[in-house]
């Protein structure tokens, strides 16, 4: 389970970004953060994943304490990140990317794991071979999440997966995100198109100035009158 309790925090001492922020997301949940652009979505992943180099409060996923670790520290104890620009190494191919994925795992264990998610994600099969700054938008954010699945995370951070894409592409990149859910592996989606979002999540938080303004079951935000009003347009 993800349990962030107090948590401050910004680039430059005195400037906070994030202001006493607290999050739980229990273990095989798909948790949404989601509000206007600068409300500190993409501050709060950063956070978790040692990012924000100004942080004081907790940061605990199971019995590992995040807050303050180094980046490849985080991801030791099992978190990944599919970063807002999707973060492919463009001239690498996409074997090589998804191989990437498994690194220090057995080649066979890694061999396995690429061909179940080339499994999930059917067209990377097609261009296997391809350079990833080479393939599409979409393409590419399969892509990042197949690399990010191939170490078996216990946590998921995903940063605005719909941004750039065209509305065919983010309803498939949604629909995959609903299939991920359940299991051992916990999830944290940061979106700005709330109706999707809450659409596939189990529990959801309203992000507004670096505060959590809002909380509760994503099926009963969907339908709060100011959740409406402020991010559906609907009066």
């Amino acid at each position: 389970m993800l349990a962030i309790s107090k948590l401050t925090g910004g680039y430059f001492p005195g400037n906070p970004v994030l202001q006493d922020v607290s999050l739980h997301a229990q273990a095989g949940s798909l948790t949404s953060v989601v509000g206007a652009n600068g409300a500190g979505k993409s501050s709060l992943l950063g956070a978790i994943f040692g990012f924000l180099p100004q942080v004081s409060g907790t940061i605990q996923l199971g019995g590992d304490a995040l807050a303050g670790l180094r980046t490849d520290l985080v991801a030791r104890c099992g978190v990944r990140m599919v970063p807002e620009n999707r973060g492919t190494l463009p001239s690498l191919s996409v074997l090589e990317n998804l191989q990437l994925g498994g690194l220090g795992l057995p080649r066979e264990e890694i061999a396995r794991r690429v061909e179940a998610e080339l499994e999930r994600f059917p067209r990377l099969r097609e261009r296997l071979k391809q350079r990833a700054g080479m393939l599409s938008g979409g393409e590419q954010q399969m892509l990042a999440i197949g690399r990010a699945l191939m170490a078996r995370p216990r946590l998921l951070l995903l940063d605005e997966p719909s941004q750039g894409l065209a509305p065919l592409i983010v309803d498939q990149i949604f629909e995959l995100l609903g299939t991920l859910r359940g299991g051992d592996m916990t999830i944290v989606l940061v979106e700005q198109d709330v109706g999707l979002s809450l659409a596939i999540s189990d529990y959801a938080y309203v992000l507004e100035k670096g505060r959590v303004t809002l909380e509760g079951p994503a099926d009963t935000l969907i339908d709060d009158p100011y959740v409406k009003q402020a991010f559906l347009g609907i009066a």
